[in-house]
């Protein structure tokens, strides 16, 4: 088992990304050391690095007794991707534990700026005494695996019957000083990597319509403004024989087909009938590494990661977890056996049967749609996007 490091031992942790080496630069240890003992009531006597993602690093605090706490640190310190993130993140958290049945992290404080003792936005969390679903998948019975699908499904159909009147992320609510707001939304939800120097349309949205709308003048505004950099990358990509003129002119071409698309096609406003929608609560990262379970009950669960997510239409919870995709069904022959349990749960559970069905049958073309939408110019080159448009298109012609 790795031991405790103190906190100044900690300071001489390197790392090979530069967002970490940042981390490492300014972060004070020992204030957020002294954070913790505050948060949680109790001496904290070392900090463990337990993992790093692409937005926070996460430390074990053990505190005097043996107890151990979480503490997240956010790598990034602007306004925009650090404190709103973490914002939006607590407060959905908090209306998730108020509105609904679904076991989420029980957060002890948070800070969401870098004007604290830690020199970086931070929160603090109990420990949730359970391991990953994906550590735990390969070891489980296929009875077991039933037993844990069926509690998710049990959960999406709990997030299904959440009601939100627009598309973006939850912040909370500073006019009332209670309850929460939907404000613009936040990566990666809305890819924003590449475009955040550019001040465009991040909600909220009322409409499918528009939200799609303002994806694609996002990634066009992007190709207009960085012709250059997109030249230098895809200086090999052989456009005449593409018809083109020019690379920007290709891509051009691909959002201005891809505009007319959302614009004349049917169901893309707000349609579902009462008391459902016509916007659900929707993670955005549910994969098996935000989902805690139990070692010995599989039907007990708690979801992780709350800070990307956002509102969003009612299909996007029909699709199967990333660990049942069918691309899974070689590592796990259960994967179709799975994902049929998981559908049956779903639809046995939601109130309106028939509406989740005909969501599931429109989820194939608008999760294509969505990326297409998002498909930004810096990845793909014209004809790459070409290729998917008409994947699109194809799509839609039995819609």
């Amino acid at each position: 088992m790795s031991r405790y490091t103190s906190s100044t031992e900690l300071l001489a942790v390197t790392s090979r990304s530069v967002r970490s080496q940042d981390l490492n630069a300014h972060l004070n240890v020992e204030g957020l050391t002294t954070a913790v003992s505050r948060a949680t009531g109790s001496h904290c006597t070392g900090l463990k690095i337990k993992a790093e993602g692409g937005f926070n690093r996460v430390y074990f605090a053990q505190c005097c007794g043996g107890a151990e706490y979480v503490a997240r640190v956010a790598f990034d310190r602007s306004e925009y991707r650090g404190m709103n993130k973490m914002e939006s993140e607590v407060a959905t958290i908090a209306w998730l534990a108020q509105n609904t049945n679904i076991p989420v992290p029980t957060i002890l404080y948070h800070n969401p700026t870098a004007q604290n003792e830690a020199r970086a936005p931070f929160m603090i969390m109990e420990k949730v005494r359970d391991m990953t679903l994906y550590k735990r998948w390969q070891t489980m019975s296929l009875a077991e695996k039933h037993v844990a699908v069926k509690t998710l499904a049990r959960i999406i159909v709990s997030l299904a019957q959440t009601r939100f009147d627009s598309i973006g992320s939850i912040y909370p609510s500073s006019s009332t000083g209670s309850g929460v707001v939907i404000g613009p939304m936040l990566p990666p939800s809305l890819p924003w990597f590449f475009t955040r120097d550019l001040s465009l349309d991040s909600g909220p949205w009322r409409t499918e319509r528009d939200y799609l709308l303002a994806c694609i003048a996002r990634e066009r505004a992007w190709a207009v403004s960085h012709q250059t950099k997109l030249e230098e990358k895809w200086k090999n990509e052989d456009i005449a024989a593409l018809g083109w003129k020019s690379l920007l002119s290709g891509y051009l071409a691909v959002y201005d087909r891809l505009t007319q698309l959302v614009s004349h096609l049917p169901g893309l406003d707000p349609h579902l009938p009462r008391p459902f929608g016509p916007f659900v609560l929707v993670h955005a990262d549910l994969n098996s590494r935000n989902v805690m379970i139990s070692a010995n009950d599989p039907s007990q669960m708690t979801i992780l990661d709350w800070e990307c997510s956002r509102t969003g239409p009612l299909w996007a919870l029909t699709t199967v977890p990333e660990f049942l995709a069918e691309s899974e069904d070689v590592a796990d022959p259960s994967c179709p056996e799975l994902r049929q349990a998981f559908h049956a749960e779903c639809e046995l559970r939601f109130p309106h049967p028939a509406l989740w069905k005909s969501q599931r049958d429109r989820a194939d073309l608008m999760v294509a749609l969505e990326q297409m939408c998002q498909s930004t110019c810096v990845a793909n080159s014209p004809a790459t996007m070409v290729y998917f448009l008409d994947h699109v298109l194809t799509k839609c012609k039995g819609y």
